[in-house]
């Protein structure tokens, strides 16, 4: 369908609406839509519920969205509270406030300040994360960078730049949120330069390795150079 001759879908207050093809989709409040949706832009405010797939240019949530179907987007932007039940294909993932993903994620770049569970892969060219995150399988960008405030953990980590950084809370903020320990899980982490904080693996693999303040290593195998930080813990390394 021509994208000149689609209406746009709004619903106001509390209502619902049945999918389609649309310019613009708005929930303002209290939404229900079903079946797949196919826009260009899609944005909701307040509680929406989408039964099928979404696929458009643009996605903005604010307040609380569940999709019960795969999401495909150039530019998706989390400001609230989202709950992708399928796979998640992107371009730009900007993540501020909370999401559940219960697929994977393929696309270009993750951009997190917040909270982000994924029940599959996540991959991306470059993964930015200054909070928490949870990934039950692998997580594979070229480029990572993770900034520590929570408890995070992935089952692979795999890329060509990875660097881990504690940054966490302030001792008095802490002290009130003790479950909010800001470190790092990994089965095995594996890339060409690789710095760690504050993180637990049974394997680091890479050809230049930094093992920083905090870390606990079951096994380091570097080609080219380990550099261990006095109070790492490396039970073994070798050089390959």
């Amino acid at each position: 369908m021509d994208s000149n001759n689609r209406r746009d879908l709004v619903i106001s207050g509390s209502g619902s609406s049945s999918g389609g093809s649309y310019q613009d989709v708005k929930i303002s409040g209290e939404g229900k839509v079903y079946g797949d949706i196919d826009c260009l832009q899609f944005k909701t405010n307040g509680i929406s519920e989408i039964s099928g797939q979404v696929k458009a240019k643009f996605i903005q949530v604010n307040g609380v969205s569940s999709m019960y179907g795969s999401v495909e987007s150039e530019d998706i932007k989390v400001y609230g509270e989202v709950k992708l039940e399928g796979n998640v294909s992107y371009l730009d993932f900007k993540c501020r406030g909370s999401a559940r993903v219960q697929g994977s994620m393929n696309g270009d770049r993750i951009d997190l300040e917040g909270d982000l569970t994924v029940a599959g892969d996540c991959e991306a060219e470059t993964f930015n994360a200054k909070g928490a995150f949870r990934i039950d399988g692998l997580l594979n960008a070229g480029v990572i960078d993770i900034s520590l405030y929570g408890a995070s953990s992935a089952q692979e980590i795999g890329g060509e730049v990875i660097t881990v950084r504690k940054k966490g809370f302030k001792s008095l903020l802490k002290s009130f949120l003790p479950m909010l320990d800001a470190k790092l899980d990994a089965e095995t982490i594996e890339g060409d330069e690789i710095y760690l904080e504050n993180t637990t693996a049974k394997v680091v693999r890479g050809s230049r390795i930094t093992i920083g303040p905090g870390c606990e290593i079951d096994l380091v195998e570097y080609k080219e150079s380990l550099n261990p930080f006095k109070g790492a813990k490396i039970h073994e390394y070798r050089q390959i």
